[in-house]
């Protein structure tokens, strides 16, 4: 069984520093998404994204659609209110005229946090949205053109720091930093480095 990354990035200073200053927060129990929901609970998740990587000096960039799921884990002792969330599954498609198909998924699940401003307030609050993929494609420019699976070393988050729902409603996660893909088959081949990866995600109906 594969062992449930842990994100390195995790932790509410970062959350709330990456993002620069977010809105001040408001009184308890006025925060627009409401509370948290209960550890244990479940959703899906619609997700619109636009992947940027490069190989080689050339940058390939394409919009993504597909579905997740996250979960709401347990209570993280200290002072500030976080909360575990795992990314459960991922599931997005898109096309690139070089590239052809390219399908990302989830290679296990990756644990997040949800960080709320205080005690008593859930909103806004800062998630790291976590993320462990594998990237698939019909003709990869770094193999001779022959379809090619890439993978993230480690489990990275995509960031959210000014969050006023859970389940998201429409809210945009951005790329903390660089991401490195390897090739799965030959790691020491020439890899993709992801530069950008803004998702939109909404909980689906």
């Amino acid at each position: 069984m594969r062992n449930q990354p842990a994100l390195a990035v995790a932790g509410s200073a970062f959350l709330f520093a990456c993002g620069g200053a977010v809105a001040p927060a408001p009184a308890a129990g006025t925060g627009t998404g409401g509370a948290l929901p209960p550890s244990g609970t479940a959703f899906s998740l619609i997700e619109d994204g636009d992947m940027v990587m490069e190989c080689d000096g050339v940058v390939h960039r394409f919009d993504l659609h597909g579905t997740g799921q996250l979960l709401v884990g347990d209570r993280v002792a200290g002072d500030t209110p976080t909360t575990v969330v795992t990314t459960e599954s991922e599931q997005l498609t898109g096309y690139d005229a070089e590239l052809g198909t390219v399908t990302v998924s989830e290679r296990g699940p990756a644990a997040g946090e949800f960080v709320a401003p205080g005690v008593g307030r859930a909103f806004p609050a800062a998630e790291s949205f976590a993320q462990d993929v594998a990237v698939a494609m019909d003709h990869s420019p770094c193999d001779n053109g022959q379809p090619a699976v890439y993978a993230s070393r480690s489990a990275f988050a995509l960031l959210n720091t000014d969050l006023t729902s859970f389940p998201p409603k429409n809210a945009v996660y951005l790329l903390a930093e660089p991401v490195e893909l390897v090739d799965v088959t030959n790691p020491s081949a020439a890899s993709f480095t992801l530069t950008s990866f803004p998702v939109t995600v909404t909980q689906a109906p």
